[in-house]
């Protein structure tokens, strides 16, 4: 396991600099799950290009049509916007099993009763050989982000990774705020 090398200049997470470490490239294609305001989505329907295509999946319908809206503004046109419910099994059936070279997964398993079927799903979805990067905040408290005692440790996101066969290959210095976990299928 390693490390993934970026310029950590910024104090708080660049979706652009974070999608590039995991190396998302063009034509590939990404589901961002949880994608909320689209803060990942966006950044990621550049840099996979025309032949890439992007799944914004949430539960909230005003959600993903703000990020359709920003979509069209800037001019984005391979982002998918799905509304599902990541809390149940095989919620986003629309999307094809093993279609996927990265699920994203950022600052929602917090928000999530089930993780299990949360990353039973990311597994679902993604190729083999697929990553999965999984950004959340730090476990120490700060002024920024949800109560402490409502964040997800790395050790539970790693032991619930494992019970979904996903391997754990490396990790990414998101920010102050932040830890990103990149496992592989």
């Amino acid at each position: 396991m390693h490390k993934l090398a970026f310029d950590h200049s910024s104090k708080f997470l660049d979706p652009q600099k974070i999608l590039f470490a995991v190396g998302i490239a063009n034509g590939q294609t990404l589901a961002d799950l949880g994608a909320g305001s689209g803060f990942y989505s966006l950044t990621a329907g550049k840099l996979v290009g025309e032949q890439g295509l992007v799944y914004s999946v949430d539960i909230l319908d005003s959600a993903l049509g703000r990020i359709a809206s920003e979509a069209r503004v800037q001019g984005i046109k391979n982002i998918k916007t799905m509304l599902c419910d990541l809390e149940q099994a095989r919620s986003c059936q629309q999307i094809p099993t093993g279609s996927v070279d990265v699920v994203l997964m950022a600052n929602i398993s917090h928000q999530i009763t089930n993780l299990n079927n949360l990353f039973a799903e990311a597994y679902r979805l993604l190729k083999t050989g697929g990553k999965l990067l999984v950004i959340e905040w730090n476990e120490e408290p700060s002024v920024l982000g949800p109560a402490s005692k409502q964040r997800i440790s790395s050790q539970e996101v790693r032991k619930t990774a494992a019970k979904a066969t996903l391997k754990e290959v490396g990790t990414i210095p998101a920010d102050t705020y932040h830890y990103g976990l990149v496992f592989i299928k």
